[in-house]
């Protein structure tokens, strides 16, 4: 077998496996979002509001990482600290830290490799079937982002990304990104079902993505909405729900750090 065959094989039995794992969980369940690792209050969405710290593997919110990079500058210190494990951050040793974290099987540390690898960015060499191997795997780990790339190369017809176009594949894939949680999942689907004329279930994935806090997801059911395909009901009590989920990911840290990065 040539290495892409082995590469599509591999997506096979990674498909066929997480196709059994999730078979019993509902595509329209509820989104649970990830806390940041240090005030524990959940991420937000948008993913330059967080940062991937390429020395412990933890995700932070901006809120946090502001708040101890601005307690080491009060101190005088030059030399910034993880907020999370206290180590030295040194973004010279960025590959060698995802490296590691690779290693460790962090599932993260292979999205962000892959990403370098798609861009041949930090002295990583370009190949986007480098980076489909590293989706694959923090597939394999059981990241719905990893799930979500291999769906968004098998939907590229080009025939310039590695695999062949498949859009049965494609949506597969990310329904099983959208049944771990992930937003952007749902609204790729809407977006697939709205083409097809599935308007109610675009509805849904819709619905489920503005719960969870994704102001798209909402401004595009208001759209919805005065196109008469949404009731009022069903469009009250998903900004009910929206606006709670907005509150969660509030916090006084993260506005001190948005005023102060985001001017």
């Amino acid at each position: 077998m040539t290495s892409l065959e082995l590469l599509e094989a591999r997506l096979d039995n990674l498909l066929s496996t997480a196709l059994e794992e999730t078979k019993n969980i509902d595509l329209f369940v509820p989104i649970r979002k990830d806390e940041c690792s240090i005030c524990f209050i959940p991420l937000p969405l948008e993913e330059k509001y967080t940062t991937f710290m390429n020395c412990c593997g933890k995700t932070i919110c901006e809120g946090c990482l502001f708040k101890d990079m601005w307690k080491e500058i009060e101190k005088g210190k030059q030399r910034h600290l993880c907020a999370f494990c206290r180590k030295p951050t040194n973004e010279g040793n960025y590959i060698k830290d995802m490296k590691k974290l690779m290693k460790n099987n962090n599932p993260e540390a292979f999205i962000q490799m892959a990403k370098k690898h798609v861009l041949g960015s930090d002295g990583v060499f370009q190949s986007n079937t480098r980076a489909l191997e590293m989706y694959i795997r923090a597939a394999e780990l059981g990241s719905a982002n990893g799930f979500m790339n291999i769906g968004l190369y098998h939907s590229f017809g080009d025939g310039s990304i590695v695999v062949e176009h498949n859009m049965t594949k494609a949506r597969s894939f990310v329904e099983i990104a959208a049944k771990k949680g992930l937003v952007d999942a749902h609204r790729w689907l809407a977006n697939y079902d709205s083409r097809i004329g599935n308007i109610s279930t675009c509805n849904e994935h819709l619905k489920i993505a503005a719960r969870a806090g994704d102001k798209r997801s909402m401004d595009d059911l208001m759209t919805v909405y005065k196109s008469n395909l949404l009731s009022k009901d069903e469009l009250t009590q998903t900004l009910r729900e929206h606006q709670a989920s907005m509150n969660e990911m509030k916090s006084e840290d993260r506005k001190q750090a948005h005023l102060v990065l985001h001017k």
